[in-house]
């Protein structure tokens, strides 16, 4: 049977029609920014009234205390006043108001958790008695950072006359002398300001000490009180990630969330490592999973916040690509009545490192002390390629120069012998590594427009990201469009969309990894003193430009200039992210969501390999290759929502939903087999048949899930969800799965009194069931099992063969048992907050491949096995030191500890990979050298260490903390804030330090020794011992059972560079070893915001400068390379940014 598929043609109407969809949002919101919003909010809230020749204010007083909101009338007029006749029992407050409203002649509008309450004639009325006169009073309403506030409700105390802020916060209103304006808003303490003699008033809001209201996104998107969830929930403001920019939106979270680790790169355009709990989290824009996980796709300046919601429990909904947590990310709408532009420009240059690999000068190619030199583009190899020659500099007054000379490969040639003319064997180059890069720069520039009202809302904003590379002839470019809407199509139907396009694009970017693709490879290790990058910059031999290049050495290395220049790594994606909501309220209490994702891109890679490129031990004939990938990825849901307030003391809220996910993934590449014309790349070009290979991969999942939510008594909060999953990566025998999750939470502060200096106090704690149909974070079961291999050929007749892997029928999925446990609590007013999680994994059923019988025909098989624990510690710490009128310093602090167990192995195995049960997995196995029971290293008799038959454990991969802190501090219109962060314990291998080593470029070999190996001299003890006698019995395990020898120290000397070269190769590498242990000077900016005073008269609505700076300090012991990644094959230098950030609204 055919499989369904989406072609082209049908991911272009979608996307065509999404289009349609926002360009109608933002033409509608346009025609009616000035129009009275529906209030179709107010019909859900139920109200009693009896009301009998009463004022109006008092019916508001009464409405008031049985609602969440606060009445406003806009004018000093006598409608509040007037009286109301009116009986109502339990009827909707939208009904009670229109009925008084066209009685009284007045209309209402929702804004917040205010009601503008605004006359639409004055009424007949006999003259009032004689009051002053009230004058016009402004203002201007701040928080704490000198940012405008929209929508704060200033009101007249002891009446209900009054205005709201604007967007940037000013306000006007008609007061007398005397008269107490109140001001009020969501999340800040009530402030009241009495009415002088002056008619300009600057007022700055304290934010809520309890903190009570603070709402963040959860799972399918949905907006909930942190305060009623079970689980461990963190959230970043968008504000955070603009200022001290990253390329990659994820690395501005690192050091801000406690448990998401992030290893950042220091090489360009490499996605970082993310791990939530040890696990990679899933990544939801606007409601809907992006399963790619691009970053670099999510400009920064669209987005108004991020949420982590951490574990499976607090993303269970979305079933088994929910089971390691989520981040959520919430973009930004239109704000504002006016139509309104805000650009955002920043500039960093990266002028220096923090980190670089720092290799010795003094000593010169070659080996042992002797250098000469051999055109390796003949018929040989030339010299050794080791950095274990002559020592530079060395006086000669026998030569014209002065110094030792020897020929080189930039000498120049003796006509009369056609011998190279010897020069000086100096130290040209003592700066190579600085000498070659150039200053980065990373310059980001976006300007959005926006407009809202009470119907709706559209934002579009267009920007732009270049980043210039360190290494020449490299760099990224990355452009962001996206327009989207939101709009009330009727009192029951609301429509939100969001388009939004990515490209990324550059003609290069540099190889990574240890090996002749990597500059650093040529440059760092292989490459001495005595010669100068800057003499590689002309990297063609004159008059064979195109065919062979220019280098020090021309059989083992390439010309670093050549390879920036000629060996290029083209890439091309363009990406495509677009969502439909549309939502139906049936009754006040009942509503229905239908909500469309659909992801898609398209990626080009192109590879130009140039004639005489070297690679290990071959020299190319041109290379080229094109790799294309196309993604295309949709996912629906239909949602029904239920609300219900049974009384004060006891609310539900339900939601069932349905929902379909469907991913085509194609890969295909094709590449040259040679060039005949060298320089002209295409594949028609090749010298013998292009060789191509392709693979599709397609999976569906088909889900129904609910969730229950029971408040009790304001203070008890219970969560239950349940989902059920079709894959088709699974045998269909058991590709159905259930999977249920229970959270729960008590604020336990509001339902007992506590000491006074207990603010707030909460416990939680949940558990969950989630399965998976994937081997590891990205293969799923059966998708990148290939059906047919491609094999021989046989008289000319191609075959194909069967996969190696046996599929099994029986296979279930694997699942993770979690709960965890937390408290949450503020002491002294809010000064101080704290946040601290304890959770625990159990993952079983885990789908592994294991070795099968060659004579059934395959290799393996798939089956369930192994089990494993993961817990860990979170702790998120808030304080206050400082809270005054004009100075202010927060601070946050976040501590994690995450492990892994082995639990059970398939098979009661004894051992999996060297562990045993009961072993933590990031348990370090290396080959070692003896020792003896002292720890002593021993030797043989030739003066080198034996090599013991065991690999043995040094150490663990993961650290034993990572940390982060912030701290801000606000004078006036200044803030300054700085992030440190990073990690205690761990330890990860250093390819770089072990091959400088090796080769003879780490600053630690120079030393007497060398120079005494130089002279052909043995002169180098190793520091341990010998066996004088006895033998040593071990188990299978490394364990000895007996052990009769005795010792002696060793004497034997040997060369120091035939040591070196036989310790430092690799094979031994637990010398090779660091701690992962370091702080970094993350981020400091330092803002200043614009006053209103300034920019009232012009048309500029707001604007700040900040000066910034990223990665600016490293403390670690490990030389060379940073930490940070925890990982270096040979690693990019790590640099510092520093710049400037510019922010204007109009």
């Amino acid at each position: 049977m055919k499989k369904k598929s989406y072609p082209v043609s049908l991911i272009l109407r979608l996307c065509r029609l999404l289009t349609v969809i926002v360009l109608f949002l933002c033409t509608r919101q346009a025609w009616a920014a000035n129009r009275v919003g529906n209030l179709q909010d107010l019909s859900k809230v139920k109200c009693s009234l009896a009301a009998v020749n009463m004022p109006l204010s008092d019916v508001f007083d009464i409405l008031q205390k049985q609602t969440e909101f606060n009445f406003i009338c806009v004018d000093n007029t006598r409608l509040l006043t007037r009286k109301v006749n009116l009986v109502k029992r339990d009827k909707s407050l939208a009904i009670i108001l229109d009925e008084i409203g066209q009685e009284l002649s007045f209309s209402y509008r929702l804004s917040g958790h205010q009601i503008i309450i605004e006359p639409l004639r004055t009424p007949a009325a006999a003259a009032p008695a004689p009051v002053p006169a009230p004058r016009l009073v402004k203002g201007h309403v701040t928080d704490a950072k000198k940012v405008g506030l929209p929508g704060v409700s200033v009101l007249i105390k002891g009446t209900h006359t009054g205005t709201i802020t604007s967007q940037e916060g000013d306000f006007s209103i008609k007061a007398n002398t005397g008269d107490i304006l109140v001001f009020s808003f969501i999340g800040f303490l009530v402030k009241e300001v009495p009415v002088g003699d002056g008619d300009k008033y600057d007022v700055q809001l304290e934010e809520n000490s309890k903190g009570l209201s603070e709402v963040v996104v959860t799972a399918l998107g949905v907006k909930k009180e942190k305060t009623k969830l079970g689980y461990a929930v963190q959230e970043v403001q968008g504000e955070s990630l603009v200022k001290a920019r990253e390329p990659n939106l994820v690395n501005s979270l690192t050091g801000r969330v406690a448990g998401l680790n992030i290893k950042n790169s220091t090489d360009l355009f490499q996605d970082p490592g993310i791990s939530l709990r040890g696990r990679k989290p899933l990544i939801v824009i606007d409601g809907v999973p992006d399963q790619t996980a691009d970053f670099y796709k999510v400009n920064a300046d669209d987005v108004e916040s991020m949420t982590v919601l951490k574990g499976a429990s607090a993303s269970a909904l979305y079933g088994s690509i929910g089971q390691n947590g989520a981040i959520m990310i919430t973009t930004k709408r239109g704000k504002g009545k006016t139509l309104s532009v805000e650009i955002n420009s920043s500039t960093q240059l990266q002028p220096s490192f923090i980190r670089i690999p720092n290799v010795q000068t003094v000593y010169g190619a070659g080996f042992k002390g002797k250098y000469t030199y051999v055109d390796g583009s003949g018929g040989g190899p030339e010299g050794s390629g080791w950095i274990w020659g002559p020592k530079l500099d060395q006086r000669d007054p026998s030569t014209p120069s002065g110094y030792f000379e020897t020929p080189q490969f930039n000498s120049p040639i003796d006509t009369a012998t056609g011998k190279r003319i010897p020069l000086p064997f100096i130290s040209r180059g003592k700066n190579n590594v600085k000498d070659f890069f150039n200053t980065g720069v990373v310059a980001s520039n976006t300007i959005s427009i926006m407009q809202s009202s009470d119907k709706g809302s559209f934002r579009a904003s267009a920007s732009h990201i270049y980043q210039k590379g360190i290494v020449p002839n490299t760099g990224l470019n990355n452009s962001s469009f996206t327009v989207a809407g939101n709009y009330k199509l009727s009192d029951a139907l609301t429509m939100d969309a969001r388009l939004s396009y990515n490209k990324q694009y550059t003609d290069n970017f540099p190889e990574t990894g240890y090996g002749p693709t990597n500059y650093l490879y040529n440059l760092v290790l292989w490459t001495g003193a005595d010669v100068s990058v800057k003499d590689l910059r002309n990297y063609w031999v004159p008059g064979k430009e195109g065919i062979q290049q220019r280098n020090y050495n021309n059989s083992y290395y390439n010309n670093p200039y050549f390879q920036a220049y000629e060996y290029l790594r083209g890439y091309n994606k363009d990406n495509t992210f677009g969502s439909l909501n549309l939502s139906y309220k049936i009754s006040p209490e009942f509503s229905v969501q239908f909500r469309n994702g659909i992801n898609t891109y398209g990626l080009n890679r192109t590879y130009k390999e140039p004639k005489s490129y070297i690679g290990y031990g071959n020299k190319s004939r041109g290379q080229f290759t094109v790799a294309t990938q196309n993604y295309f990825d949709i996912a629906s849901d239909l949602i029904g929502d239920y609300n219900h307030t049974f009384s004060s003391k006891f609310k539900i809220h339900a939601q069932l939903g349905g929902s379909n996910y469907y991913r085509n993934y194609k890969w295909g590449d094709a590449n040259t087999d040679g060039l005949t014309v060298p320089g002209f790349y295409s594949l028609s070009n090749s010298a013998n048949p292009v060789q191509a290979e392709n693979f599709v991969e397609e999976r569906r999942t088909s889900s129904a899930y609910g969730v229950i939510d029971l408040e009790f008594l304001n203070a008890i909060y219970l969560s239950a969800t349940g989902r059920n999953d079709i894959i088709s990566t699974l045998p269909t025998e058991n590709n159905s799965f259930f999977y249920p999750s229970v959270s729960a939470a008590v604020v336990i502060s509001q339902l007992t009194k506590l000491p006074s200096w207990v603010t707030f106090l909460k416990v939680r704690s949940s558990w969950s069931r989630v399965s998976s149909a994937t081997l590891n974070d990205n293969s799923y079961t059966y998708s990148y099992l290939p059906s047919f291999n491609k094999g021989t050929i046989w008289n000319n007749i191609p075959s194909l063969t069967y996969g190696n892997a046996l599929l099994n029928k029986k296979l279930i999925p694997q699942t993770s048992d979690s709960w965890e446990a937390g408290v949450d609590a503020k002491f002294f007013n809010s000064r101080i907050g704290i946040e601290a999680t304890y959770y625990q994994t159990r993952d079983y059923n885990n789908i592994v491949s294991v070795p099968t019988s060659i004579s059934s025909g395959y290799n393996s098989q798939l089956a369930n096995g192994n089990v494993y624990q993961r817990k860990g510690i979170e702790l998120a710490l808030t304080g206050s030191p400082i809270r005054g009128k004009v100075f202010n310093w927060d601070v946050a602090v976040n501590f994690s500890k995450y492990r892994r167990y082995l639990k059970e192995i398939y098979g009661n195995a004894e051992t999996l990979n060297f562990l045993r049960v009961g072993d933590r997995t990031d348990k370090i196995f290396a080959d070692v050298y003896q020792k003896d029971p002292q720890g002593n290293i021993i030797y043989g008799s030739n003066g080198f260490p034996l090599d013991d038959a065991f690999s043995r454990f040094i150490g663990y991969n993961d650290p034993d903390w990572t940390y982060g802190m912030e701290n801000s501090f606000s004078y006036k219109n200044f803030t300054f804030k700085f992030l440190v962060d990073g990690r205690i314990g761990g330890m990860m291998y250093s390819t770089t330090n072990q091959k400088m080593w090796w080769g003879g470029t780490h600053p630690g070999t120079v030393n007497h020794f060398r120079d005494e190996a130089n002279e052909g001299k043995s002169t180098y003890v190793g520091k341990g011992v010998v066996v004088t006698g006895g033998e040593a019995t071990y188990d299978s395990y490394g364990n000895i059972v007996k052990d009769t020898r005795t010792f002696a120290p060793n004497t034997q000397a040997v060369n120091y560079i035939d040591y070196m070269t036989n310790t430092s190769n690799g094979a031994n590498n637990n010398y090779n070893y660091f701690s992962q242990t370091f702080l970094k000077l993350r981020e400091v900016t330092l803002t200043y915001q614009f006053p209103s005073s300034w920019l009232h008269r012009s048309f500029i609505k707001g604007a700040t400068v900040s000066f910034v700076g990223r990665n600016l300090l490293l403390f670690s012991k490990m030389p060379n390379v940073d930490p940070d990644p925890a990982a270096d094959n040979l690693q990019t230098p790590s640099t510092r940014s520093m710049g400037i950030n510019f922010n204007i609204k109009f």
